[in-house]
C-alpha cells in the first residue's frame, strides 16, 4: 500500500494526475447564428464541451434542421419566443395568455410538429420576474436570464441544480467588457466551490464585436475549463449531475 502512494505522489509530481472533474460552466447562445455555431461545435468537440443554443423568431425548415443537428451533436436546445418581445412589459400590458399564444406556442408547436423536444428558454432582454417564472415552468425546465440589477456572476452549488430553476448568466463580448482574464477567474472559484456558472452570448466567430462571442475566446475558456477538470455541459444535461449518469 505504501509503495502505491509513493508511486501515485512520483506521478502527481510528473503531472500525471488525472483532472479531478469539480464545478460546471453552461455556455449559452441567443438568437440564430446556424452556421457560425455549426462551424463551432469542432471546438466544443475537442475540449468534449457541450453548449445550449436558444432560437428566436419564426421556427423556419432551415432553423429546424440545424436545431436537430445541434442535438446530433450532444448540444442542448431551447425557445427565444417568436418575435422576442419582453415577457414583462407584455404580460402586464396584454396578459398571460397573449404572451403564450404569440411568443410560446407557436414555436412550441413547430417543435413538436418535427419531433423534437425543446425544455429550455432564454428571457429576451434577460427581463423576468415570479408571474412570469411560473407561468413558463408549465413548459420549461430551466429558464435562462442574465445576472440582474447587480451584475455580478451568480455560481449555484451543483448539488441543489434541479429542475425549474431560472438560471442566470454573465453576458460575454465587446459590448459587456468581457476580459479572458477575468472570465478564467470565474471558472477558477466555480472550479474551487463546485459550483455551476453561466455564460451567455450570441454569435460565435473569428473576432467577433458587440454581443458575440469571438471564437478564440471561447477556445480559451474551455481549454481553462479542461484544465481545471470542469464538466460544460448544455442545459439538458443538468439533471444528470447529481445521478452519475
Amino acid at each position: 500500500m505504501k509503495r502505491l502512494f509513493l508511486f501515485a505522489v512520483f506521478c502527481c509530481s510528473l503531472g500525471l494526475c488525472a483532472a479531478v472533474e469539480q464545478g460546471v460552466a453552461c455556455f449559452t447562445f441567443d438568437d440564430y447564428h446556424g452556421e457560425n455555431w455549426l462551424k463551432a461545435d469542432a471546438i466544443f468537440k475537442k475540449y468534449n464541451a457541450h453548449a445550449t443554443f436558444f432560437i428566436v423568431r419564426k421556427l423556419t425548415p432551415e432553423k429546424i434542421g440545424v436545431m436537430k443537428k445541434l442535438q446530433a451533436a450532444g448540444h442542448s436546445i431551447g425557445l427565444h419566443t417568436e418575435h422576442h418581445r419582453n415577457a414583462t412589459n407584455f404580460m402586464e400590458s396584454k396578459g398571460e395568455k397573449w404572451y403564450l399564444d404569440n411568443e410560446i406556442l407557436p414555436q412550441l408547436k413547430v417543435c413538436e410538429e418535427n419531433g423534437l423536444t425543446v425544455r429550455n428558454f432564454a428571457y429576451p432582454n434577460n427581463r423576468r420576474n415570479e408571474k412570469t417564472d411560473a407561468m413558463l415552468y408549465k413548459y420549461f425546465d430551466y429558464l435562462r436570464a442574465g445576472n440582474g440589477p447587480a451584475k455580478k456572476p451568480i455560481y449555484y452549488p451543483v448539488t441543489e441544480i434541479k429542475k425549474q430553476m431560472v438560471l442566470g448568466g454573465g453576458g460575454i463580448g465587446v459590448f459587456y467588457k468581457s476580459d479572458v482574464e477575468e472570465l478564467k477567474s470565474r471558472l477558477d472559484h466555480a472550479a474551487k466551490t463546485n459550483t455551476l456558472i453561466v455564460f451567455f452570448s450570441h454569435n460565435i466567430a473569428p473576432d467577433a464585436k458587440h454581443i458575440h462571442m469571438p471564437t478564440e475566446m471561447l477556445e480559451a475558456l474551455l481549454a481553462h475549463a479542461q484544465k481545471l477538470g470542469m464538466k460544460v455541459v448544455g442545459f439538458d444535461q443538468l439533471e444528470t449531475l447529481n445521478t452519475g449518469k
